[in-house]
């Protein structure tokens, strides 16, 4: 499987650089690993919902939105 399978990820590294934020910011926050975060975006294992949850509020995506980075 290819990230391009996954367009919301796609979306969500979009995101991310919009808001200049790197994956060892995002990782910090979450507290969990540069790998394990890498392993999520990529799209080699998948956010929970707590996971979920936090990136939204530390991006402040609207929760309406939340569907085009995730699900």
């Amino acid at each position: 499987m290819t990230t391009n399978q996954y367009r919301e990820l796609v979306e969500l590294k979009g995101i991310l650089r919009e808001k200049k934020i790197n994956y060892e910011t995002l990782a910090r926050y979450l507290k969990m690993s540069l790998s394990a975060l890498s392993n999520k975006i990529n799209g080699k294992s998948v956010f929970n919902l707590i996971e979920i949850s936090n990136i939204i509020t530390f991006l402040g995506i609207p929760k309406e939105n939340v569907h085009l980075y995730f699900f």
